[in-house]
This record gives C-alpha cells, sequence and structure tokens, in this order.
C-alpha cells in the first residue's frame, strides 16, 4: 500500500509510516492546483500500480475534486509552474527549464571518469521510497534545493533535508541536462516526484549541459572532467552559503552556459 496526500502549501515529503507505509507529500500551493499538480497526480498513481502498488489518496479540503483534475494535451514542462514549493528563499520558484542532479565532488569525479551517471548502490532510504526507485537516476527541477540534501546524505549515510545544512556545508556538484532532453529519452520515467528520472545508467557526454561545481572543490572535477572540461563552470565560494543560494547560483551559471 501507497499512500499519496494531497496537501495545501507546505513542502513535498517522500517519508515512510512507522509501518513501513511509503508515502508521499504533494504540495498544492493555496492558489489552487496547477496543470503540473494535474500530471503528478495521475505519474504517481500510474508509477505505484505499474509497480504492483496500492495507492489510497487523501486529499485535503478542497482538492477532493482530484479525480477531476485534467491531463494536458502535452506533459508539461517543469517550468509551466515555477512555483512549486513554499520555499521563501525562491521567490521565483524552482521549476525550470533545467533538471539537475547533485552529488558530492568526490563523487562527481568518479562519475566524470567512468564517464557515467548510474542509479544509486543504496537501495534503501529512511525516507522510505520503495527499492524500484534506486533503479534510477533521479532529477530535481533546476533550482531545487533537494540535490544538497541528497550529496550531503551520501556523505553523512544519513538522509537530510536542505533545513539540516548550516553555511559552511559542503555544496554539490550539480549536473544540469534539459529537461526536454530527457523527458524523450527512451529510458524516461515519470513517478509523479520528479520531473523526470532515467532508468539505469545516463552518460553525461552525450546529454549534460553543464557542471557546476564550488571553486573550493572544483580541481579534482575539473582534472576528471576530460572531454567535458567546457562544461563544467567554477563559481566562487561565496554563493555556497545556503543550499536557496547556491541552486540559484548554479541554475543561472547553468542557463548562462547553454
Amino acid at each position: 500500500m501507497t499512500v499519496l496526500e494531497l496537501a495545501v502549501g507546505g513542502v513535498p515529503f517522500p517519508h515512510a509510516a512507522s509501518d513501513g507505509t511509503w508515502r508521499h507529500r504533494r504540495a498544492v500551493r493555496p492558489a489552487g492546483p496547477t496543470v503540473l499538480d494535474h500530471q503528478a497526480v495521475a505519474d504517481f498513481l500510474a508509477y505505484e500500480r505499474a509497480h504492483g502498488r496500492d495507492v489510497e489518496v487523501r486529499a485535503a479540503p478542497g482538492l477532493g475534486d482530484w479525480r477531476t483534475w485534467p491531463l494536458p494535451a502535452e506533459r508539461a514542462r517543469p517550468d509551466a509552474a515555477p512555483t512549486q514549493c513554499c520555499t521563501p528563499d525562491l521567490p521565483d520558484g524552482c521549476g525550470t527549464d533545467l533538471v539537475c542532479h547533485g552529488t558530492p565532488a568526490a563523487t562527481a569525479a568518479v562519475i566524470l571518469t567512468d564517464g557515467r551517471l548510474r542509479p544509486p548502490r543504496t537501495r534503501t532510504s529512511t525516507w522510505g521510497e520503495p527499492e524500484d526507485w534506486f533503479d534510477h537516476v533521479m532529477f530535481a527541477n533546476g533550482r531545487c534545493t533537494a540535490p544538497e540534501a541528497v550529496a550531503a546524505s551520501r556523505r553523512t549515510g544519513r538522509d537530510l533535508v536542505p533545513a539540516d545544512l548550516a553555511p559552511g556545508y559542503e555544496p554539490a556538484v550539480r549536473f544540469y541536462f534539459e529537461w526536454d532532453a530527457l523527458a524523450s529519452h527512451s529510458n524516461a520515467v515519470f513517478d509523479g516526484v520528479h520531473p523526470v528520472k532515467i532508468r539505469g545508467d545516463v552518460t553525461p557526454e552525450d546529454h549534460v549541459v553543464a557542471i557546476v561545481v564550488a571553486e573550493d572543490h572544483a580541481e579534482d572535477v575539473i582534472v576528471a572532467a576530460g572531454a567535458l572540461r567546457a562544461r563544467v563552470v567554477v563559481l566562487p565560494s561565496a554563493d555556497t552559503t545556503t543550499p536557496a543560494t547556491w541552486a540559484k547560483a548554479a541554475y543561472a551559471a547553468a542557463r548562462r552556459a547553454v
């Protein structure tokens, strides 16, 4: 059994109940559901049911009509409704034409040396995601702060959220991709949580548009980049004061590089 919680306000939140039930909170803006909310609910239900899991939808007052939400004629891009969460540090929202995958700098160097962005090695997390999630390389919106927490989680061995990261944290190296390119990838998957994810490996040389790294952690990434050196963008570490500061600066730099 999976539980999809449709909430008004707040932030998206994947989590496990005390009994191990996989739950995900979809945060709908107080102004009302957008075309991306419509798409996300349909995608979530389809993905979970395709993997043999029944879904119970628990909708907040005012969202009980979710069954009637129409799908767009074509899949909407993440920037169709940029403000997808109530993060006050992101007044322009997180949804952009680019999506990103964040890693620690040491992992980024391995990825570039290997030439493959691979699904996570671990198949469990305290957030409770099902095992099939870990068959995929997962992407976040271009200005999302979640990649910072994910990268920090890899280093600490425990799951973190952006609020756990104090000034001075090691910022993620952010691999930026055009959403349009990944959405048309033969292994693209839509789970109603991520803007897109790819089953199996991703080859950065074929798809990445920018690799953004803070100067304090840039040397190993630059050395490993090889043929992708021209796509590495180094930013001052002053841009890493908070996850939101880094997410905005990194996206802006990636967009200039496209």
